[in-house]
């Protein structure tokens, strides 16, 4: 994808292989990390930083956990991981914003075909009407989820060809130093590394 993009960070594997991908085609990059107050944000934002040193790129930052822990309180504790309702309309709404701060018009968004409705706002419905929306702003936008085609574990050797250094991401919802191995994500991490016959370092997981 030519010209400047703004590529939506999450510090996971998928956020991870996109970055790798358009680092070799886009002319700028500007990567963009979005806190809302979930459990795993610092360990994130980490993930995010050391992805973006290898590839000597600048992270951007939105920093709006004092909203997130506004909707914690009112949840209860069990989907407490993530406390922001329908969270990718904030974050592609940010991220629409951010772009043309810095003169971008393109957004890409890292997800996987798994994740393509999974939960009504990663929709193939909610993405096109996103898009539409997007294309009347003025500036136009473009949205794009070049994934979207591809499996977690098809990512993950897709990623593994780039040299992306899967070591460094983070996936783990719980936000713990080491994935705690348990979580839905984690859980979907440990198979997609495993049906492609890829072992994660020794003490990744604490169990």
């Amino acid at each position: 994808m030519a010209g400047s993009s703004v590529v939506l960070m999450s510090g996971g594997i998928e956020s991870a292989a996109l970055l790798y991908h358009w680092r070799s085609s886009a002319s700028r990059l500007h990567p963009l990390y979005i806190n809302y107050g979930q459990k795993g944000a610092t360990m994130e934002e980490r993930a995010c930083d050391k992805l973006c040193q290898h590839l000597d790129l600048q992270l951007g930052r939105i920093n709006m956990s004092s909203v997130g822990e506004e909707f914690r309180a009112l949840q209860q504790p069990a989907k407490s991981f993530v406390p922001l309702p329908h969270r990718n309309l904030v974050i592609l709404a940010l991220g629409a914003s951010y772009a043309c701060q810095v003169g971008s018009r393109v957004i890409a968004l890292a997800l996987n075909k798994d994740d393509l409705g999974s939960y009504s706002s990663s929709s193939q419905s909610f993405l096109d009407s996103f898009r539409a929306t997007a294309a009347t702003l003025k500036p136009s936008l473009t949205l794009v989820a070049p994934l979207s085609h591809l499996t977690k574990a098809q990512v993950v050797t897709f990623g593994n060809h780039l040299g992306v250094p899967f070591a460094d991401t983070y996936s783990c919802m719980v936000g713990r130093p080491r994935h705690c191995g348990q979580c839905h994500q984690c859980k979907l991490r440990r198979q997609a590394f495993a049906h492609i016959s890829i072992e994660e370092p020794p003490g990744f997981y604490e169990q």
